[in-house]
């Protein structure tokens, strides 16, 4: 299984500022989840990368970062370099994605995503929120706004990562072991 290398980017978080962000979803976070947020939230997954198989075949692409969840009070906070993706708000990446859904896709996911992290190429992780597959880990093509499943579970994706065989990752993304 993967470990969390840079836990806590942004601090520890506790139970109440998880209610608080689950009430502002509207949804409650899977059990796994939670408790990564309670133990690390936030980080980066060491190895990093997965296989992700789409439309355009089989191709290895990589976790930057899993996002943290900050108190709410702090807004909006605008990413101005790649670095700052690994301290970017929880709650930004979920309005980021209903904004980019209403103003960009003009659709909406069925069932609902929730971004928890990114490949650094806008393209987020994303953790199904309700029905028969809640809790399951997808990858969100950033250009076209369609999952692609990765693993049945929080648990099964941090599992499932594998030592990086590409080199051409941008160098801000680091060395990925």
């Amino acid at each position: 299984m993967a470990r969390i290398a840079d836990p806590q980017p942004a601090g520890p978080t506790h139970a109440k500022l998880i209610a608080a962000f689950e009430k502002h979803i509207g949804y409650k976070l899977p059990a796994a989840y939670r408790e990564f947020l309670l133990h690390h939230n936030g980080g980066r997954p060491v190895p990093d990368a997965f296989i992700l198989s789409s439309d355009r075949g089989e191709e290895e692409d990589i976790v930057m970062c899993f996002f943290p969840l900050r108190d709410l009070k702090v807004g909006q906070v605008e990413v101005e370099d790649l670095e700052e993706l690994r301290t970017w708000p929880l709650h930004c990446a979920w309005d980021d994605l209903q904004s980019d859904l209403q103003n960009l896709y003009e659709k909406e996911l069925d069932p609902p995503l929730l971004p928890i992290g990114t490949d650094g190429s806008s393209n987020y992780i994303s953790l199904i929120l309700t029905g028969d597959k809640t809790g399951a880990v997808v990858f969100l093509d950033n250009e076209t706004a369609e999952p692609w499943s990765l693993a049945p579970s929080f648990p099964a994706f941090l599992k499932s990562l594998l030592p990086r065989q590409r080199t051409d990752y941008h160098p801000a993304l680091g060395p990925g072991s």
